[in-house]
């Protein structure tokens, strides 16, 4: 038997519940919840930050940075590929997540640079966020296309 809900309807006082749709998973949820874990991280105060060089461009910190930024891309991109909503962007995500991605690198250093927190906003790290998204996007476009191109061939 449905569940009932009282209206203030004296012709019908009861009408069913609306049932709930059985949907698709938050899937955008995945490179949100990233977002803000290195939201917290990279704008944590940092008394201790080891400096590098300014003419070194792959040091541990740009590595880091093309890491995590790695992973969102990563997220980022599956999530867009399976939300139904647009499906021109769910067929071609990647230039939207690389200057997502580039856009957020930049607006980390500038919150780094604003904030006075012992943080130094560096163009290195948004190089390092750009670098990991490039690969990740590069190697999951590639993915995608082998795979269309293999189910095009087996049918």
């Amino acid at each position: 038997m449905p569940e009932v809900v009282r209206t203030g309807s004296d012709s019908f006082p009861y009408k069913p519940a609306p049932q709930q749709p059985v949907g698709r998973p938050a899937y955008a949820a995945l490179p949100a919840l990233w977002a803000i874990v290195v939201l917290v991280l990279t704008l944590t105060p940092a008394n201790e930050m080891p400096n590098t060089p300014s003419w070194e461009l792959l040091s541990f910190d740009t590595a880091a940075h093309a890491g995590v930024f790695a992973l969102l891309a990563a997220l980022s991109w599956f999530s867009m590929r399976r939300q139904r909503r647009w499906p021109r962007l769910a067929r071609h995500p990647g230039m939207v997540v690389l200057v997502g991605c580039i856009l957020f690198g930049g607006l980390i250093e500038i919150l780094q640079f604003a904030m006075n927190l012992g943080r130094h906003a560096e163009w290195t790290d948004v190089l390092g966020d750009s670098i990991g998204a490039a690969l990740v996007l590069g190697m999951t476009t590639a993915w995608a296309a082998r795979s269309v191109r293999l189910r095009s061939s087996a049918v």
